[in-house]
């Protein structure tokens, strides 16, 4: 395994994917240690949310570099839950804290552009970084559902549920 770049841009933005950025993503998402959690990978998944209405994928660039991205789904439900269906980061670029940054870039894009009341994720119980980033996030359980991609397995669910803001108390 490659360690983690060394090499960290200053710059770092959050932005739709484009379709030119198609090999992009398919190439992030072939890195080592991360086909395994994401299920169905390839040009035709991207395609796919591309072209629906009810997804967004956006890019986590530093400096001029794609170094990440994020598929948000569930954009047109009326009850304004949105999942964060799939977050990847390069290889390369792990361990410099661009996950963390992409991840709350596309929870707070979630609520602040696309209006969601609540967010929610499905992970692989073995997916320890994972888990342990959502749940540092503010990201609780809630459940498991089944697995597609293995028949006896489970995925764990985490909803992410916005604290209205504090008001000072009146004395």
């Amino acid at each position: 395994m490659a360690p983690p770049t060394t090499d960290v841009p200053t710059e770092f933005g959050v932005r739709p994917a484009t379709v030119d950025e198609l090999d992009a993503l398919v190439g992030i998402e072939q890195g080592p240690e991360t086909t395994r959690y994401l299920g169905i990978t390839g040009p035709a998944y991207h395609e796919r949310a591309y072209a629906d209405p009810d997804q967004e994928q956006i890019v986590a660039e530093a400096g001029t570099s794609v170094v990440g991205f994020v598929v948000l789904a569930g954009l047109r439900r009326p009850d304004r839950v949105v999942e964060l269906r799939r977050i990847v980061v390069s290889h390369r670029h792990r361990g410099a804290g661009y996950g963390r940054r992409l991840f709350r870039a596309a929870v707070d894009r979630a609520y602040r552009v696309h209006g969601a009341r609540q967010v929610w994720l499905d992970v692989k119980p073995d997916n320890t970084r994972g888990r342990t980033l959502y749940a540092s996030e503010g990201f609780m359980p809630d459940g498991t559902i089944p697995d597609p991609m293995c028949p006896d397995g489970v995925l764990l669910l985490m909803r992410h549920t916005p604290q209205p803001p504090t008001t000072p108390r009146q004395e």
